[in-house]
């Protein structure tokens, strides 16, 4: 009868991890964004090129402020393809890419995604707070651009291999390798005076650099992290992925983490 109680509890005990992991963010894969105020938005500037529109200008950024979060988790790396094909394994992909960020993905793909694996899409502030932290820094290594440190070139690599794209907490390649989508209607900021017509609830903001196809194209502002871009939700892009949040002491099905 003791062997057997013994026997009960050390079953109990080998289960206990793994029922805690359910509902924790893994420490390898995600981190943690403690909270506090950053330092959010573009500096004005009146060098902004005539053929930029209300939708790629600066502007949409601006002003500058601090604003306070909550804290919260987001991944380490962007998702990839190895990633997706266990959410969708009926999806097909070249072969030989399994660790590199998955693109070419809707905003509903990415939302379904990340609910699916119990997290969310982070807000486009939280994923800016991650990136630069709470200095202001334009990228993530700092002021100035320096195309040696991110994934600037002609195709995608694998995450987490460009060592110079971290940020202060230690997320990865948020200035290059491939934009990513947010939770965020493209709206106006806090104070803003900008006026686009194309505010509202048609766009999703996508945030980050990216690698670049093409020769021309490549603008430093485009690279740097406060940087707004906008996509509608049903639109795939050949450069555009997404990497999930979390909110602290919950899964995002609402329940107690």
């Amino acid at each position: 009868m003791k062997q057997a109680t013994l026997l009960l509890v050390l079953v109990v005990f080998s289960l206990l991890p793994a029922c805690q992991h359910s509902s924790t963010p893994e420490k390898e894969s995600m981190v943690l964004i403690p909270a506090g105020e950053f330092q959010l938005g573009m500096p004005v500037s009146d060098n902004i090129p005539a053929f930029m529109s209300d939708r790629t200008s600066s502007a949409n950024a601006q002003p500058m402020q601090n604003m306070h979060l909550d804290a919260f988790y987001i991944d380490r790396f962007e998702v990839t393809y190895a990633d997706f094909l266990a959410f969708k394994p009926s999806a097909r992909y070249a072969e030989g890419r399994a660790n590199h960020p998955v693109r070419g993905i809707s905003w509903h793909e990415a939302d379904a995604y990340c609910l699916w694996s119990g997290k969310r899409l982070p807000t486009e502030f939280e994923w800016e707070k991650a990136a630069r932290g709470e200095d202001g820094r334009l990228f993530v290594w700092g002021n100035e651009l320096d195309k040696s440190k991110a994934n600037f070139g002609k195709t995608p690599q694998p995450v987490g291999s460009v060592k110079g794209d971290v940020s202060v907490y230690g997320v990865q390649d948020m200035n290059g390798n491939v934009s990513e989508w947010t939770a965020s209607w493209y709206q106006p900021y806090p104070k803003s005076w900008h006026k686009d017509a194309n505010f509202g609830e048609n766009f999703k903001v996508i945030r980050g650099g990216a690698y670049n196809k093409r020769e021309h194209g490549f603008m430093e502002q485009f690279a740097m992290v406060p940087y707004r871009n906008v996509a509608p939700p049903t639109m795939r892009t050949w450069n555009t992925g997404f990497r999930c949040a979390q909110s602290v002491g919950k899964t995002e099905s609402g329940n107690p983490g």
